[in-house]
């Protein structure tokens, strides 16, 4: 009786091991369809990348059809701080900053907009401001690199809002 109940407590055992392992596909395909959804949805807004004299951090995102001339562009509107963390004065600006849309093009600041900041920075103190850049209609994501001179030293994933 006694080798009875430990076989089959042996079985019962056996069966339940292997039907948790048995599903491993599935579990594997979720966690890969997860990862994906979690890099389309990533956003560095709040990000403060440290240079080797600034430290810039991108603060909001928005996006709108007004500023903009063309009906098939929209303004990509960044807000930005950026504080001098060397002991010498240091300048930053709008044109410092490309931004590269999801159809895989770099685009410059646009320059037709007053609005775009851009300043010296005494040392320890911070620039506030907004860069603006013309982009395709329908961009769901860009990555905004500062660039200054043409070398990129940071860079940031944004979500593009709708309008």
């Amino acid at each position: 009786m006694k080798k009875i109940m430990i076989m089959a407590l042996s079985a019962c055992t056996l069966v339940a091991g292997l039907t948790a392992c048995g599903n491993t596909e599935d579990n594997a395909s979720t966690t890969k369809n997860a990862a994906v959804e979690q890099k389309q949805t990533k956003n560095d807004i709040g990000k403060t990348v440290e240079t080797s004299d600034l430290d810039i951090q991108v603060k909001s995102v928005t996006s709108g059809y007004a500023e903009s001339k063309d009906k098939n562009k929209q303004m990509l509107i960044i807000g930005m701080v950026v504080k001098n963390t060397s002991k010498l004065e240091s300048g930053a600006g709008a044109a410092d900053f490309q931004v590269k849309a999801d159809d895989g093009k770099t685009y410059d600041v646009y320059g037709m907009e007053a609005k775009n900041f851009g300043d010296a920075i005494p040392a320890g103190k911070t620039l506030q401001g907004k860069g603006y850049y013309e982009i395709p209609k329908g961009t769901k994501t860009v990555t905004l690199y500062y660039a200054p001179g043409g070398v990129k030293k940071a860079e940031w994933t944004l979500s593009v809002p709708a309008k």
